[in-house]
């Protein structure tokens, strides 16, 4: 498999995204994108670099085709991704509302919500 194809298997097998939804994500033309994935125009430096950033997908893979496809990810680097998501969430947000409230949780308070949690983790079992 050629990178281009590699692109295009992300996207659409793995991702389950449209041209239109995948460019957009990484600031590119649908017709761009498009001309990647068939190989008719070449991927470049900053094309790669926008997918693996935006999708934590591994460059040795997409250039090699070396595994693991996804890039491992530290429990910091989700907690920052997440925290990057929220705050460019609209002000009254579902998330954005509910981490405010989460913000302003005393320590007995995340004591309850971890006892709470696990309970129901428990119930789930």
């Amino acid at each position: 498999m050629q990178p281009y194809e590699r692109i295009r298997y992300i996207r659409k097998e793995l991702l389950e995204m449209t041209l239109e939804e995948f460019a957009r994500q990484i600031n590119i033309s649908r017709s761009n994108l498009g001309n990647i994935e068939t190989g008719r125009i070449r991927l470049t430096d900053r094309v790669v670099t926008d997918i693996c950033e935006k999708y934590g997908v591994s460059r040795k893979w997409i250039e090699e085709g070396v595994e693991p496809i996804f890039s491992p990810v530290s429990r910091d680097d989700e907690i920052a991704i997440f925290a990057a998501d929220i705050i460019r969430d609209p002000d009254d947000s579902f998330r954005r509302r509910l981490v405010g409230v989460l913000s302003q949780l005393t320590s007995d308070q995340w004591e309850l919500l971890a006892d709470i949690a696990e309970k129901l983790a428990e119930k789930k079992e």
